[in-house]
């Protein structure tokens, strides 16, 4: 029983094969005398594999037969694993222990606890803290004889339990029980845990985003390392979102993350990418072995990050009637009221570019008739953006980004008339105003932001690329051709027929007809009347003349002058122009060799003019025909000279006859 003491000491190693060890049982007669030679040493390899198993196989301070060791903790080393041992007994307590009658065998938490050393024993400290390699081993080596306390003193991220400490006596017996190890290899396990996360990418109106891609970064110190691989199983990560615009990413160990946006996918053009932008969250786990996850200063027991992605948008509009669309009919002369609504993006401060440009097309731009408003209160110019003339009749609003916080995240409205020239053309082309929302596509942080492990931040000043938004309105505009035929409609074309037409208008209007110009011309003198044509339009030898630059409405031709030996038209004909036109659009989108997106709208694709249920080129085809007959005289010709001859022959004729009737009474 004696000599049986000696085989205790092999409890003294608190370490098994990814557990406890402990000692088999063997004769107590083959263990020879112990060896305290002051300059015998020993060592202690400690060996750290990340498993969260159950192994049955008991470590012997002996090098672990590797194929008892589970393939799964074999595959998977833990590298960064702290270790600090205490010498906490010298060779003349290990002969004590070892001794035919030791007083106690020791115990771990004779020197440690609550995990730590101990402060009566802290000052045994051997050496520094060693920490396992990639093959996830730490040694301590030229040991001298005694008792070691060996503690886990620093546990990687992926680390939720460390190993317990325990104790190692230098030198320990063998198996076998028949000699003395001196350099101990321990297996200490720990258990691992590992968070997931979701993070999930929408865009307007939420839209699930495809294919953007994002980095993953973890703390470290005072800098943020790349994360590319799933800490449990060592396989690459997928940092790009998938058809649900989601990114799963697993094996993620106790820490400090950060998800940054680097590229917005070929798919998302017009969106902002924000790359100065981080998404931080936390993982940790508690006592018990639980994850839980902080972001947004909550912790919860799981997490999905849910990140915008902010994009502007324009919509043009011209007014017909009262309501707003992309196209109507004007009259060349009339003043256009435009709109264009501008969605302002939440992170427009960040931009560096943020302008919109109008170009009309056979048209004029009034730029002094500009307003801006959010809402019905009008922002003030130079206090927000510049306007000047762009070309020859479009402008140009810079909006200053840095102050418009005010406006982030709403729409605000530009207002204004533009006048439709006389070159504007007749055909389904039409007259169009193009707007276009140039701004700022990506979010960078400044060149000199201290934050260099982003990998958004550039190494000098950059500006970013710009992406385009285009909305088009059209404004058509159609004519008005009269055909002048003798007797009937298959009758002989008349040429030198002279016509004004005239539209209705408000009372005031500038440029209104008098009030003797309209009773001359037949028309309606309790209405306003305008003439549309200003010089008289004249028949040619087809008997045709046309008016173009005509809105859909009701007009009234009168003529003016027409061929001798025909009448003139006794009233004013009305010409009523209604031609619709049905509109085919389709947006479109390209990309520059820098990436920059270009989104032209519903831009129209295909007019079709229609006029009563017909197609038509826009031209109103009216007949006027006029009959012969007797034509009155000029006022002043010869004309009126003879018919007074006439008048006064027979007035003398009637005067000869009354006399003739009175002498014949009188006889």
């Amino acid at each position: 029983m004696k000599k049986f003491k000696k085989l205790l000491a092999g409890l003294l190693t608190g370490a098994m094969l990814l557990g406890s060890m402990s000692v088999s049982a063997f004769a107590a007669d083959k263990t020879p005398v112990i060896d305290t030679d002051p300059a015998k040493k020993g060592s202690i390899t400690i060996h750290k594999y990340e498993y969260n198993g159950v192994s049955t196989t008991h470590g012997t301070g002996e090098i672990a037969d590797e194929s008892k060791v589970p393939d799964d903790a074999k595959k998977k080393p833990l590298q960064g694993a702290g270790f600090t041992i205490y010498k906490v007994a010298g060779v003349n307590d290990l002969k004590n222990y070892y001794s035919e009658n030791p007083t106690s065998l020791p115990a771990v938490s004779d020197y440690v606890a609550d995990g730590k050393i101990k402060q009566e024993y802290a000052t045994t400290k051997i050496g520094e803290e060693k920490t396992t390699n990639s093959a996830g081993i730490a040694e301590f080596t030229g040991l001298e004889l005694g008792f070691y306390v060996v503690i886990e003193t620093t546990t990687p991220d992926k680390v939720t339990t460390p190993a317990t400490p325990f104790l190692v006596s230098i030198p320990m017996t063998v198996k076998s029980g028949d000699n003395w190890l001196y350099d101990v290899n321990v297996y200490p396990k720990n258990k691992t845990t590992y968070g997931v996360v979701t993070l999930e990418k929408k865009g307007k109106n939420e839209a699930l985003l495809k294919g953007v891609t994002f980095a993953l970064q973890k703390k470290s110190g005072n800098s943020w390392i790349n994360v590319i691989k799933n800490e449990s199983d060592d396989t690459n990560l997928n940092l790009i979102t998938n058809e649900n615009g989601q990114i799963s990413v697993a094996g993620l160990s106790q820490g400090t993350y950060r998800f940054i946006e680097t590229d917005r996918g070929a798919d998302n053009g017009g969106y902002i990418m924000d790359g100065a932008t981080t998404y931080e969250f936390t993982v940790t786990v508690d006592a018990d072995g639980k994850i839980h996850y902080t972001y947004n200063n909550e912790t919860k027991d799981g997490i999905d990050i849910n990140i915008v992605n902010e994009k502007p948008d324009i919509t043009k509009e011209v007014k017909k009637g009262n309501d707003w669309n992309h196209n109507a009919d004007y009259s060349v002369g009339d003043m256009v009221p435009y709109r264009i609504k501008v969605s302002v993006p939440s992170n427009i401060t960040k931009l560096q570019t943020f302008i919109l440009t109008d170009t009309p097309t056979n048209l004029d731009d009034k730029i002094d008739t500009v307003v801006i408003k959010d809402g019905s209160t009008e922002i003030k110019k130079n206090d927000v953006y510049t306007i000047v003339r762009e070309g020859t009749n479009g402008f140009k609003i810079a909006f200053d980004p840095t102050k418009m916080s005010a406006y982030a995240g709403k729409e605000i409205i530009v207002i204004y008339n533009a006048e439709l020239l006389d070159s504007a053309v007749t055909t389904t082309d039409g007259n169009t105003n193009d707007a276009c929302l140039e701004y700022s596509n990506k979010i960078l942080p400044d060149s000199t932001d201290p934050d260099k492990d982003n990998p958004n931040t550039p190494t000098t000043p950059t500006t970013p690329g710009t992406d385009k938004i285009t909305d088009t309105t059209y404004v058509y505009t159609f004519k008005i051709q009269i055909v002048k035929k003798a007797e009937s409609e298959s009758g002989t074309p008349l040429e030198g027929v002279e016509f004004d037409l005239y539209k209705e208008v408000k009372a005031g209007t500038e440029g209104a007809a008098t009030a003797d110009e309209v009773k001359k011309a037949g028309l309606d003198s309790s209405k306003a009347w305008k003439k549309i044509n200003e010089t008289s339009l004249k028949t040619n030898t087809e008997g045709t003349v046309s008016q173009s630059g005509l809105k859909n409405g009701d007009y009234y031709l009168v003529e003016t002058k027409t061929n001798e030996t025909y009448n003139l038209l006794k009233e004013p004909v009305k010409v009523t122009l209604k031609i619709d036109y049905a509109i085919t659009t389709g947006t479109t989108t390209t990309t520059d060799s820098d990436g920059n997106v270009t989104i032209v709208k519903d831009p129209v694709t295909k007019t079709t003019f229609n006029n009563d249920e017909n197609k038509t080129d826009g031209i109103q085809i009216q007949n006027v025909i006029n009959k012969k007959g007797f034509t009155l005289p000029l006022t002043g010709g010869m004309g009126t000279v003879l018919f007074s001859v006439i008048g006064l022959a027979l007035v003398l004729a009637g005067v000869v006859v009354i006399t003739a009737s009175r002498k014949k009474t009188a006889k």
